[in-house]
């Protein structure tokens, strides 16, 4: 007996038959599984991550930041512009300026 060689391809086989509406569904689905909770952080952490937003400033080196954005994280790198602790936000210059909420950011690298 021969061995065939033949590599299933799953659920690739069946996406010529979705119909638009079905993909779109579909994406919605699986970008709402995907989405997570912001985690509490402790006031000790954000104090570390406040000294080494001053630390930028006064070295001007430029940092990375883990942003937390409607259920999903993004990475930032930039100059940090300014601290606003009344606000409790810094501004960070990476080709635009944007301005992050403290209790958004989740590390400082």
């Amino acid at each position: 007996m021969s061995k065939t060689r033949y590599k299933d391809r799953g659920e690739l086989k069946w996406i010529p038959f979705l119909m638009p509406e079905h993909v779109a569904l579909l994406k919605r689905y699986y970008a709402q599984i995907q989405k997570i909770e912001l985690p509490d952080l402790d006031e000790q952490l954000l104090y570390l991550w406040q000294t080494e937003l001053e630390r930028a400033i006064r070295e001007g080196d430029a940092v990375e930041v883990t942003v937390f954005e409607d259920g999903a994280t993004r990475s930032m790198r930039g100059y940090v512009h300014a601290i606003y602790y009344a606000e409790r936000e810094v501004e960070l210059f990476d080709g635009a300026v944007q301005r992050i909420p403290f209790t958004n950011i989740l590390s400082v690298r």
